[in-house]
């Protein structure tokens, strides 16, 4: 099966990365457990975009939302695709909403899923109006990064969560140098944006609130900002 990795989800406690893939064709969502690291995942070069091989085993045991849970077995790693078929590929698995993508379980006034009704799938891509993208930073003693954005239905999201592995990398640089205004120049150039958008493993909240937390798992704006090196 040949699949394509479009998202590399950081962990804020360990060094252990949740790596997503879709199939070429069918655009069926995989994710392989068990997590890799970061060292492999700079051993072996694994960026958004790259191409790989792979048996696909299903988890018998998955359940919604984490659907895509699976077992890779005999990967051979490809290299990367051009940035065309990259977005292509990102477009074909896309819908305009954030409500449509999570069978409204998920709106902007409401981020966590109920334990009680989890939506069909954990991990899908929204498009997104390029001009609504903004980066912005919260608390002062622990930085928090977030992202805002409008998806095409109109629906503003705010203060999302970056667990984009290389946006929040590239994202911190800025932050660090006091450059976030330069970074959100940037990200406003993109004539096309796609979010990769997730669900979190079960989590509670500082409210007390448990359930599935939405989250940006990769966010790409084209052309010329393939995967947030800026």
């Amino acid at each position: 099966m040949k699949l394509i990795v479009t998202d590399l989800t950081r962990f804020k406690d360990n060094d252990n990365v949740c790596m997503a893939l879709l199939d070429a064709e069918s655009c069926t969502c995989h994710r392989p457990l068990p997590y890799v690291t970061k060292a492999i995942v700079q051993q072996k070069g694994i960026y958004p975009g790259m191409t790989v091989e792979a048996t696909v085993i299903p988890n018998g045991k998955a359940a919604r939302p984490h659907v895509e849970d699976c077992i890779f077995v005999n990967d051979l790693w490809l290299g990367m695709m051009d940035e065309i078929l990259f977005k292509d590929l990102l477009e074909r698995s896309a819908v305009d909403s954030v409500n449509e993508a999570f069978c409204g379980t998920i709106s902007s006034k409401k981020r966590c899923v109920p334990l009680g009704s989890p939506p069909d799938s954990s991990i899908r891509t929204i498009r997104v109006d390029p001009l609504s993208l903004s980066l912005s930073v919260v608390g002062t003693v622990e930085q928090k990064l977030r992202l805002s954005f409008k998806d095409k239905s109109g629906e503003i999201f705010r203060h999302t969560p970056i667990a984009d592995l290389n946006f929040h990398s590239s994202a911190l640089k800025y932050v660090q140098q006091e450059r976030v205004d330069e970074f959100n120049t940037a990200l406003a150039g993109g004539e096309e944006v796609y979010i990769r958008l997730g669900l979190s493993r079960v989590y509670k909240g500082k409210n007390g609130k448990q359930g599935y937390w939405m989250q940006a798992n990769g966010i790409y704006c084209f052309p010329g900002c393939f995967c947030a090196e800026m």
